[in-house]
C-alpha cells in the first residue's frame, strides 16, 4: 500500500503521530509512507495534491479539522483513501464518524479500517472564484463572528471550550436582515442571527445541532437561526441536547443540497471553524460522496 502523511506540525502530539503511522506501516510491511508537512500558507491542499500525483493510493491527515478540511479538498473525486489522526482542538469530523481519541488507535483505523462514503462541502465567498472547502459546518453570521472573536491560544490550551464566552456575549446580537435562497427555490427575506450549513449532526459538549444529519446523504441541514428574544435561546438548546424533533421558536431546519445567503452589511463567515470574510455572499453546495474515509470496522 503506497501512503502518505499530511502532517500539522504546530499541533501538539504531531512527533507521536508521525512516529504512530510510520511504525503501523512497518508492521503491516508497507513502504515507509511519504511525510508533507503543512505551512502557513498551504494548509493541507497541496501536499494531498503532491501525495495522489505520486501514486499514494492512503492518504493521512494529522492535524485539526483545517488540515482535514484542506487535504479532503485534494481528495474529493479522487478515489483515494483518506485516513484521519484527530489532534486538534475540536476534531469535529473524526467525532462525527467515531474514530478513536487516541492516536494510535486512529492510526489503527486509518490504515486498516473500510472506506465510507463522506460528503464534500464547497463554498464561494462573494464574487471569488476559488472553491473553499468544509466537511462539517459552514456559517455565515454572529456563529462565525463567536470563532473570530475566540482567543487561539487559549483554544489551543482548553480546546472546546474556549468558545464558550464569546458565545455568551455573541448570543445577545440581534439578528441582521439576509435573503436565503434554497436549491432552486425562491429567495426568502429572514432577519437571522446565523445560517449554519452542518454536514454532520453533533459539535462537542454532547450537543446535536442537526438530529439525523447525515455526513452521506448529499444533503446539508441548514440551520435558520432567528433568536430574537434571549429566552429563545432555551428552546434552541433544549432541541439540540435533548434532540427534540421539529423546529422550535428561534430555529428552523431545512435539507438543501444547495444553499445561497446574501447579506445587506458584511459578515463573517466560518468554514469548519477557520474564519473567512467578512462577505456580504455565501453559496455552499453538498458534493456527495466525494470522499472516501477510513472509518472503523
Amino acid at each position: 500500500m503506497r501512503t502518505a502523511l499530511v502532517l500539522n506540525p504546530s499541533k501538539g502530539g504531531w512527533e507521536r503521530a508521525l512516529e504512530a503511522v510510520v511504525a503501523a506501516t512497518q508492521a503491516a510491511g508497507w513502504p515507509d509512507p511519504d511525510v508533507h508537512l503543512t505551512t502557513r500558507d498551504d494548509c493541507g491542499h497541496g501536499q494531498a495534491t503532491a501525495a495522489v500525483a505520486a501514486g499514494a493510493k492512503l492518504v493521512v491527515a494529522a492535524g485539526g479539522d483545517g488540515t482535514v478540511r484542506h487535504v479532503a479538498h485534494a481528495l474529493g473525486g479522487t478515489g483515494v483513501d483518506l485516513g484521519i489522526v484527530p489532534i486538534g482542538t475540536a476534531n469535529l469530523l473524526a467525532h462525527n464518524l467515531d474514530l478513536p481519541r487516541t492516536v494510535e488507535g486512529a492510526v489503527e483505523v486509518a490504515l486498516t479500517g473500510r472506506a465510507r462514503p463522506v460528503d464534500l462541502g464547497i463554498a464561494l465567498v462573494d464574487d471569488e472564484a476559488r472553491d473553499l472547502p468544509f466537511v462539517v459546518l459552514a456559517g455565515m453570521g454572529h456563529d462565525a463572528a463567536t470563532v473570530a472573536a475566540t482567543n487561539p491560544t487559549l483554544k489551543e490550551r482548553i480546546g472546546w471550550p474556549a468558545y464558550v464566552a464569546p458565545a455568551a456575549v455573541k448570543a445577545l446580537r440581534r439578528p441582521v436582515p439576509v435573503t436565503v435562497r434554497h436549491d432552486d427555490g425562491e429567495a426568502e427575506h429572514l432577519r437571522v442571527w446565523s445560517v449554519l450549513a452542518a454536514n454532520c449532526e453533533r459539535v462537542r459538549a454532547g450537543v446535536r445541532i442537526a438530529p439525523g444529519g447525515l455526513v452521506d446523504d448529499g444533503l446539508f441541514d441548514v440551520l435558520e437561526v432567528t433568536v430574537r428574544r434571549p429566552g429563545q435561546w432555551l428552546g434552541v438548546a433544549a432541541k439540540g441536547v435533548f434532540r427534540l424533533p421539529g423546529d422550535v421558536a428561534g430555529l428552523a431546519t431545512r435539507a438543501s443540497r444547495e444553499v445561497e445567503v446574501v447579506s445587506e452589511q458584511p459578515l463573517h463567515v466560518q468554514l469548519d471553524g477557520d474564519v473567512v470574510g467578512p462577505a456580504r455572499r455565501l453559496l455552499v453546495r453538498c458534493e456527495e460522496h466525494a470522499l472516501a474515509i477510513r472509518v472503523a470496522g
